[in-house]
């Protein structure tokens, strides 16, 4: 019994700190998509805020640089983004794939160009928090308390993103936006300027969670995020565009990633193939089973033009 206590722990300690890179991309999906911005990009911001983190720290040997570089990098893909969607106004499929295309093609040349191939390469790392007195709580000091800044981080920009949605009225102009922009820019405010910021807030958000992928094993490698932005893209939908519904799918998902690792350290004699397809097979099923039942924003992905 107290071997079952001790896995279930360390699988719900382990859920929080993989769902992290999930719950930042999926936040920044959701601010994005409210807008009317199909954000099919989430996995190239989130790369290139990656790569953005391990080059601040390699050049200023310094995390809180690490991450604002991140977030820069991340903020330039949105950049981007927002150029092909928005500006000019191309399909919103096919921009969302360029930017991933762009980060994963343009992370790899610059980190081979600028550290070639060595993996010996190190930067500065984030040592998890424990917050002082809960910490040691039994079973739930553990899983709640001694997680990663950027964790506790990404929580409460799930808190911020609610309230600004719910409570503010820069929110319900956004919200507007991604309903009826016809009616915003009838009110005098720009339909593409919101989007702007939106998609940028995105990106930033994005960079930050490359920013808690790179700080974990202190080192970038090609393509590392192996998903993350794909993954979120689902927990937008599964939970419905809403910041908190999007924190509990991306935990959900982070469950099941987690799970595959406990299975693989328990000595399931399965292969190691399949245990590592175990997050994605349910990210198809639960898009199979719920896409038709959640409501999308209903200018989503539809560029807008003015007359």
């Amino acid at each position: 019994m107290t071997h079952l206590w001790t896995l279930a722990g360390s699988v719900l300690t382990a859920t929080l700190s993989l769902s992290t890179p999930l719950i930042f991309a999926a936040d920044g999906g959701v601010i994005s998509e409210r807008s009317g911005v199909l954000n099919i990009g989430l996995e190239g911001m989130t790369l290139a805020g990656a790569f953005g983190y391990f080059l601040g720290g390699h050049l200023a040997h310094s995390a809180p640089a690490a991450v604002a570089a991140a977030m820069i990098v991340g903020a330039l893909m949105a950049v981007v983004l927002t150029f092909l969607n928005v500006t000019l106004g191309v399909d919103q499929v096919i921009g969302g794939l360029a930017v991933n295309l762009m980060a994963a093609g343009g992370t790899a040349f610059l980190y081979r160009s600028a550290f070639g191939l060595t993996g010996s390469l190190s930067v500065p790392g984030i040592a998890n928090w424990h917050v002082p007195g809960l910490s040691r709580l039994p079973l739930i000091g553990p899983i709640l308390f001694q997680q990663s800044p950027l964790t506790y981080a990404a929580l409460v920009a799930v808190i911020l993103t609610w309230l600004f949605f719910r409570h503010t009225r820069p929110g319900l102009w956004l919200r507007a936006t991604g309903e009826h922009p016809e009616a915003v820019e009838s009110a005098g405010l720009s339909v593409r300027g919101l989007r702007t910021l939106a998609v940028v807030a995105s990106g930033l958000s994005c960079g930050l969670g490359g920013a808690f992928l790179v700080s974990q094993v202190q080192n970038f490698t090609e393509n590392m995020t192996a998903g993350v932005g794909f993954i979120a893209l689902a927990a937008v939908i599964f939970g419905k565009w809403d910041p908190a519904g999007a924190l509990w799918a991306s935990l959900f998902f982070g469950l099941f990633q987690s799970l595959q690792t406990a299975l693989q350290v328990t000595g399931v004699r399965l292969p190691y193939q399949f245990l590592l397809m175990v997050p994605y097979v349910v990210t198809i099923v639960v898009l199979a089973g719920f896409v038709g039942q959640a409501r999308a924003p209903a200018a989503d992905g539809k560029p807008y033009r003015t007359a």
